[in-house]
């Protein structure tokens, strides 16, 4: 036998030899290899069930399975909802009470646009596709979309309580239409 494959030999042996340490070491530990693995992974899996629940994206989901699929009234309801809080504003009567009110009734109308497929990224571009016969009222709902923006973008903008009852007729007008509020 030549010394090259004498030694080659010796090699292959010795790494033999470690191989079967490894996999005797690694067949020792394997029970606490495994138990570690469950534990990672129950931890992993109990981390994106709280990340589910507590940013609410669980619930977004079922709200838009039930209003596609299901065809719920779960908009409505929430513009409702809204509009009662848009009203408790304009009745307790001070100025930031009177601005918040426009705006959350502004919003409320753009969600219901969005909800009734009228396409646009604002509530601007949505009025712009909303015909007179779908919105009779759509000048006066122009008006009121106006006096937000001057609210949103104008820190010293003073907005007084008819003008404020105006727009609001205007946004329940409009919302009445869609069917989203009821009479």
């Amino acid at each position: 036998m030549d010394p090259l494959s004498s030694t080659a030999s010796n090699y292959v042996h010795a790494a033999g030899d470690l191989g079967q340490a490894t996999l005797s070491l690694y067949n020792r530990n394997l029970l606490p290899l495994e138990v570690f693995a469950v534990l990672l992974l129950a931890g992993l899996i109990a981390a994106i069930v709280i990340l589910i629940i507590k940013t609410g994206w669980l619930s977004l989901r079922v709200n838009r399975v039930r209003d596609v699929i299901l065809k719920t009234d779960m908009p409505k309801k929430n513009a409702q909802a809204a509009w009662a809080t848009s009203q408790k504003h304009f009745f307790a009567g001070d100025a930031n009470d009177l601005k918040m009110a426009v705006v959350e009734a502004d919003n409320i109308l753009n969600d219901a646009l969005r909800y009734a497929g009228i396409r646009g990224v604002n509530l601007g571009d949505r009025l712009k596709s909303v015909r007179r016969n779908q919105m009779p009222n759509l000048q006066d709902v122009w008006d009121a979309h106006k006096l937000r923006n001057e609210i949103a973008h104008e820190t010293s903008f003073t907005l007084k309580r008819d003008m404020a009852e105006h727009a609001l007729d205007a946004y329940k007008i409009a919302l009445k239409n869609l069917g989203v509020l009821e009479e």
